[in-house]
């Protein structure tokens, strides 16, 4: 490694690298300040609109429900929902504080990475004033990367932030540990201890993948440990079977378990693939990723990712069988050069290992880039490193600036783009043709905006194009032709019989649910809801959607309920709505559909379902007693109150109206 103290470094070193430090978050807060205007989207609202129940988060009850009471995985992610009461504790709310604190997050994780960096430079032995400036440019690029805008724009991902942060900062204060092995082994030890535990636990209760942690310290060992064997001890046995192997080994049981799934080669719920599937289908994804972090993209698709194809065999496509051979490629050679080549091997290592819990058998979504908000970290140090040390200070420099100003610039106008919601569907709608959400979502701008043929036009192009992909656009083509009274018998009849011989999509709900209320309020004349009540009910005739326990069956039979309350047939009604409740139950989802019934009239139906929220309540809570339930037993309470109320008033002689 060469020296360049004559040249810069000297008394003024750190001055220049604070400078030079300051100046990259400077650059990275000018980059990102346009997308800090957006908005709220998707999944954000399943996570932060709960700000609102119950009157907002004002005492220690409400505090308790929201922090505790997340679905968005496993644990929960306590420490990631509280972080979001720093910016607000009620809803409706603003989402600019959101994002400005999702930004501080990205600039201190990028801090933290780049104490990891130099510690990982440090124990492979590089001069520390090398050191700090090949961490410097290797995690500013890694800061200004706009691979990771919509890790840092999209608010919900704060919980990928912080799990990264933890990680960044576990991996920090195991490396500080270790390094002091040879002249402190008990401080070492308890550090290094204090490291795992600590951080893995602070990691995971803002998202699971924090249980890679100690998986992730075993990369560092098997690298840039490794390669100093002659000066670093070797671990402790049995602290390194307590504190890496045995939480490694869990990690890869609970994955081979998936593997040895009954179920690993059907379609998952609410997926359109198997396990199987999407196993192959990561093999092509991890090299989709590597392409956009060293070929940026100047706007990706963003949040919508269903246009990626699955793979269905090791040769279809082929690129599957041939992917999963680079892959190996690249991991055999790391292993096989982790101590001539610690970087390059850390680099390597250290992506796939990160993407061990969402990018193989994880019954989630194929694609999403926040995946690598951790698995990156290293991917540009070999890179850095190696430049530096060949090249002179002043290529290094000018080559440095100049990539550093390139992806700082694709990171600006990609947060140009993040600044408004209509700008973002319509990029992602033209980047992603075949992305049915993207299209559905770019068609209901256009719709909302009073283009209603070029609505229609953008759906009938999508369903052209995109195969397999008919029942979102199809369903959104229904409610904008029945919303402006465009929808006729035969075009009705033409759509619902395509729909009626697919799996239901549990994502289209909301679609159809809107469908039918257009026919309800009768924007709609030319279909009446006996026609709907007949295309709905031959759903069920599918054999995917026939099972009287999944969520399709529940889902279909709560749309059938629907249109027979509003067409006057309260018992008809019920019978759908017990289906719905038998396949999947719930106080709120009861509750739902009592305040239907009540608000037509059918108030000893509305009872009924009413008593049947409050016994399913309780027995939920003597359960699970720290069950923190959205609907309240005095909420339902006082909804019975008042429907007996109802009902007795229209039972008073003299007294018009429904009496059900």
């Amino acid at each position: 490694m060469k020296s360049i103290t004559t040249e810069i470094y000297g008394p003024k070193n750190r001055m220049i690298l604070v400078a030079v430090w300051a100046a990259v978050m400077v650059c990275a807060i000018l980059a990102y300040m346009p997308g800090l205007a957006g908005p709220f989207l998707f999944d954000d609202f399943g996570s932060i609109k709960p700000l609102g129940d119950f009157g907002g988060v004002t005492d220690w009850e409400s505090f308790k429900v929201f922090v505790f009471g997340g679905h968005a995985g496993p644990t929960g992610r306590p420490l990631a929902l509280l972080s979001f009461l720093v910016d607000g504790n009620g809803w409706p709310t603003d989402p600019w504080p959101f994002k400005r604190t999702n930004l501080l997050i990205h600039l201190i994780t990028g801090t933290t990475l780049g104490i990891l960096v130099t510690l990982v430079l440090k124990c492979v032995q590089i001069k520390r004033r090398d050191a700090q400036w090949i961490a410097l440019v290797a995690t500013a690029i890694w800061i200004l990367h706009p691979f990771l805008v919509s890790t840092t724009l999209y608010i919900v991902q704060r919980m990928a932030q912080l799990a990264a942060l933890f990680m960044f900062a576990g991996l920090s204060l195991y490396l500080h540990g270790r390094l002091k092995t040879v002249t402190d082994p008990r401080r070492a030890y308890l550090t290094m201890s204090a490291a795992i535990a600590v951080f893995t636990l602070l990691a995971t209760f803002s998202k699971e993948n924090g249980l890679l942690l100690p998986v992730l310290v075993g990369v560092v060992e098997l690298t840039v440990v490794a390669s100093q064997r002659d000066r670093l001890p070797a671990l402790n046995r049995p602290w390194a079977i307590v504190f890496i192997a045995v939480p490694s080994a869990v990690v890869f049981l609970y994955l081979g378990s998936l593997f040895l799934n009954n179920g690993f080669f059907d379609i998952a719920p609410r997926r359109d693939f198997s396990m199987y599937e999407r196993f192959l289908t990561q093999g092509r994804v991890l090299i989709d990723y590597l392409q956009h972090w060293y070929l940026p993209k100047l706007y990706t698709t963003g949040v919508f990712q269903d246009h990626f194809i699955k793979s269905t065999g090791l040769f279809a496509p082929v690129t599957t069988v041939l992917s999963f051979l680079l892959h190996a490629a690249l991991i055999g050679f790391a292993f096989v050069k982790r101590r001539e080549l610690p970087l390059l091997a850390l680099a390597i290592l250290f992506f796939y290992a990160s993407h061990l819990l969402e990018s193989t058998v994880v019954n989630l979504e194929l694609y999403f880039e926040h995946r690598n908000y951790v698995a990156a970290a290293f991917l540009f140090l070999p890179l850095v490193e190696y430049g530096f040390r060949k090249a002179s200070l002043h290529i290094f420099a000018v080559v440095g600036i100049a990539v550093l100003l390139l992806v700082g610039s694709f990171t600006r106008y990609s947060a140009t783009v993040w600044q408004s919601f209509p700008s973002m569907i319509e990029s992602s709608a033209l980047k992603a043709p075949t992305s049915a959400r993207a299209q559905v979502q770019f068609a209901t701008i256009l719709f909302n905006a009073g283009l209603v043929d070029e609505a229609i036009g953008v759906i009938d192009q999508a369903i052209a194009t995109i195969p397999n992909k008919d029942q979102q656009l199809l369903t959104a083509k229904l409610y904008i032709l029945c919303s402006r009274n465009r929808l006729d018998a035969a075009v009705f009849d033409s759509i619902a019989t395509r729909l009626s011989t697919l799996p239901f999509d549990s994502r289209s709900l909301s679609t159809y649910k809107g469908f039918a209320q257009e026919i309800v309020t009768g924007a709609c004349p030319n279909i009446d809801l006996t026609r709907v009540d007949t295309f709905l009910s031959r759903m069920l005739d599918v054999p995917a959607n026939a099972n009287p326990r999944s969520l399709a069956y529940s889902h279909i039979n709560y749309l059938i309920g629907f249109v027979r309350v509003h067409s006057g047939q309260p018992q008809a009604a019920m019978d759908a709505f017990q289906q719905s409740l038998d396949a999947r139950g719930g106080p709120t989802h009861v509750m739902l559909m009592a305040a239907l019934m009540a608000s037509n009239g059918f108030n000893r139906e509305a009872l009924v379902l009413a008593n049947r929220a409050q016994q399913q309540l309780r027995s939920d809570i003597s359960q699970n007693p720290r069950l923190t339930p959205k609907v309240k037993e005095s909420d339902i309470e006082q909804f019975m109150e008042t429907v007996k109320s109802d009902l007795a008033d229209a039972q008073k002689p003299g007294t018009s109206g429904p009496v059900e």
